[in-house]
């Protein structure tokens, strides 16, 4: 509705996890680097966790992306709620393994066979788990198990999973031990800071054709980050609600009335915490506080809370994603 009045190509703040749309902020950076560096490893097990909303989806899509290029066999699952038969045979569908037999052992057998030729074809295999903290705990010894597939020198079918920090909370159990150790990179997504919410919404009007993003304020965005707390979807939805008012009311930019009126329309609470008076917000912006959790930590193979890669400038940051898919286009 309000794509051509705004002189947009596209639909900007939509929720689909499209690639195309994916803002390469510091800490997303960080997560697809140590995804990357661990399918090229070849460890086994990856663990992606964040809050509802921060992006895990669109980060997950973006890496299918650049491993399907690279002809690599992935599968992805996004509904872990299943018995152990029902696993198998996802497994078996998604990984074209042809077993007639239902004995479990068998199945395994004929994984095997199949991934190891995949291996020998240069095609290493990559199951994808989201929404993860949903997994019963019977399938998570399933998933365990898998992991015993491979040869003397590397895993035969690496294993992503992806879920909200409840994930975390299950890999504490005591009866989850050895699962946990198996775990080679833990990546975490986590808040966008101001800066980065503006980076993020610049970028994916610039996407949808607005080069030069003049719609959303300085005043309006910083409103936007304190409603949405920095969740990518939050923002997405207050975003597209705020251009949706703004046509309604034929307004040239978006203003603080017509985000406050979006944030009421979709029930978001109000950010009375933060909240300044409108003139003092026409006058000058708050001092951004010290982004403490707006980057993502990296645990394993050297990826620590204290040894993050460098901030950069945003348009290096954005290269970045090209520079993985190098990676990818180079390694065999």
């Amino acid at each position: 509705m309000y794509q051509a009045f705004y002189q947009l190509k596209d639909q900007p703040f939509r929720l689909t996890p499209d690639p195309s749309f994916i803002c390469m902020t510091a800490h997303h950076q960080e997560a697809l680097a140590g995804l990357v560096y661990s399918v090229c490893t070849r460890p086994g097990l990856m663990v992606l966790t964040g809050e509802a909303g921060t992006g895990k989806t669109t980060l997950l899509y973006s890496l299918l992306e650049l491993l399907e290029k690279r002809r690599f066999i992935t599968a992805t699952c996004t509904n872990p709620i299943m018995t152990r038969e029902e696993l198998f045979d996802f497994l078996m569908l998604k990984l074209g393994t042809d077993c007639r037999s239902s004995l479990k052992n068998r199945q395994l057998s004929a994984l095997e066979d199949t991934l190891t030729r995949y291996r020998a074809d240069g095609r290493p295999a990559v199951l994808i788990i989201d929404e993860a903290q949903r997994l019963p705990m019977d399938l998570l010894e399933e998933v365990r198990l898998l992991l015993n597939l491979e040869t003397s020198r590397e895993k035969l079918l690496q294993i992503i999973l992806a879920g909200q920090p409840e994930l975390e909370d299950l890999l504490q159990q005591p009866e989850l031990r050895q699962f946990k150790q198996r775990v080679s990179v833990h990546c975490k997504l986590k808040s966008l800071s101001l800066s980065e919410v503006k980076e993020y919404i610049d970028h994916r009007l610039a996407q949808a054709g607005l080069p030069q993003q003049t719609l959303f304020p300085e005043a309006v965005i910083q409103r936007i980050h304190r409603y949405s707390g920095g969740i990518p979807r939050l923002v997405n939805t207050l975003c597209d609600a705020s251009l949706q008012v703004g046509f309604g009311t034929r307004a040239a930019v978006i203003t603080l009335p017509v985000v406050e009126e979006a944030a009421t329309d979709l029930n978001l609470a109000h950010p009375a915490s933060y909240m300044v008076s409108s003139a003092a917000e026409r006058m000058s912006l708050p001092t951004e506080p010290a982004p403490t959790n707006g980057h993502a930590a990296v645990d394993g193979n050297g990826f620590g809370e204290d040894n993050r890669m460098p901030m950069g400038s945003y348009a290096s940051r954005q290269k970045s994603a090209g520079i993985f898919a190098g990676l990818l286009d180079r390694w065999r």
